[in-house]
């Protein structure tokens, strides 16, 4: 039998082989959290450089609000637009990245869950999946915003729909391209003056922040169990607590991204508002912090990943404030996760708190607790269960 002698450097290609194919493997399973174009080897082959051997999935893409036919926007005007991608075969779970040379992409619409932004090429924003969307009726949709550029022109939508099985291997993938060309028509719009209104009368001042003076309707709901508590009868020592637990699916960019630019933060501001029986605003508190520091430190954190990290996503944020400097808030936990794993906790402490919120709710049967994520969705309980309603002093469940 004849040997065959290798040498050093057959060696060294050996081992080199063998490298690149674990790297490939660990590259091509770390975006299952999301991926930006800067990440595609091959932009003309997209998420089919690491995804393949599978069928070639029907995707489209679609202006949600533009009406029927080719779409023509204004200039500055904003839109929502929805992907979706139809399910081949076992490939019964997909992911996305949309991205474009010219306006501002941004998360939103009626199917935003399990998306979020990250930073791509050139530095403009892009839209991709948290994690794989499950289909549903033989399809998997994601909704996201665009916000046209301010003068006459014609752009591409580009994106790209992967259709995967889900089973933590990227064989039996297969996705597809697909681009939308929006026509941007009309001038800028410019503000025109307005006069003064004129001065009306109101019975009390209406608080500060993003609450509406009615509640939303348009809530997420599906909490199984909920607290509001607000005890105010110590000056110095007044507290709120306000939880909603036990709440539907929930991804860690349903509620935005609090957290710095570094770590893809959207400058999200969040609102806590209490509604009574009449669904009249009671009360609320604001927390506008995103990216700041509290006490020497990052007032938020991420709960695991944040949601740009290749790594990611997490599960969600938690802000703490020990000086207590937005409306005497102490700490605002979000966490997602499954159904009946959700939920939303702030705690409040001090003469910083909003004042009147007990008074306010002295006659209420029950009452409604929304929590409101700036560029997010909007959360919900109503809590019918009053076992303390007191001036200074108000409790419910």
């Amino acid at each position: 039998m004849q040997r065959v002698k290798y040498g050093r450097s057959d060696a060294v290609l050996r081992w080199a082989a063998g490298a690149l194919i674990l790297v490939w493997t660990a590259a091509a399973q770390a975006f299952s959290g999301g991926i930006a174009t800067t990440s595609f080897p091959l932009p003309a082959q997209g998420c089919n450089f690491c995804h393949g051997g599978g069928s070639v999935p029907t995707v489209t893409l679609a202006c949600a609000d533009c009406g029927g036919g080719p779409p023509t926007v204004a200039p500055l005007s904003v839109h929502e637009f929805k992907l979706t991608v139809f399910e081949a075969g076992l490939q019964n779970r997909a992911g996305l990245n949309v991205s474009s040379l010219l306006g501002t992409l941004a998360t939103g619409g009626a199917s935003a869950t399990g998306t979020q932004a990250l930073v791509g090429a050139g530095g403009r924003q892009e839209v991709t999946h948290t994690t794989s969307k499950l289909a549903a009726g033989g399809m998997s949709e994601f909704s996201f915003r665009w916000t046209a550029p301010g003068s006459a022109t014609t752009v591409a939508l580009n994106a790209w729909g992967n259709a995967v099985s889900g089973d933590g291997s990227t064989a039996g993938d297969a996705a597809s391209a697909v681009t939308l060309i929006v026509a941007v028509s009309g001038d800028t719009p410019t503000p025109t003056a307005t006069p003064p209104p004129t001065a009306t009368p109101t019975p009390t001042a209406t608080p500060a922040g993003t609450c509406p003076p009615l509640a939303d309707p348009g809530c997420t709901s599906g909490f199984g169990k909920g607290l509001l508590m607000v005890k105010a009868d110590v000056p110095g020592s007044e507290k709120l607590v306000a939880k909603l637990l036990k709440g539907p699916a929930l991804a860690q960019t349903d509620l935005g991204n609090p957290l710095d630019a570094g770590q893809g933060g959207t400058g999200t501001v969040y609102s806590l508002c209490v509604y009574d029986d009449a669904n009249a605003l009671a009360g609320e508190a604001l927390v506008d912090r995103a990216g700041d520091t509290c006490v020497g430190t990052p007032c938020w954190k991420s709960l695991g990943k944040a949601p740009n990290d290749p790594q990611g996503p997490g599960k969600g944020y938690k802000y703490k404030d020990g000086a207590v400097a937005a409306d005497g808030i102490l700490k605002l936990l979000y966490k997602g996760g499954a159904a009946g794993k959700s939920k939303v906790i702030l705690v409040g402490k001090g003469s910083g708190l909003p004042t009147g919120l007990a008074a306010a709710l002295q006659s209420t049967a029950q009452l409604k607790v929304q929590v409101r994520s700036s560029d997010g969705l909007c959360l919900s309980i109503d809590l019918t269960d009053i076992a303390a309603q007191e001036p200074l002093f108000f409790k419910a469940q």
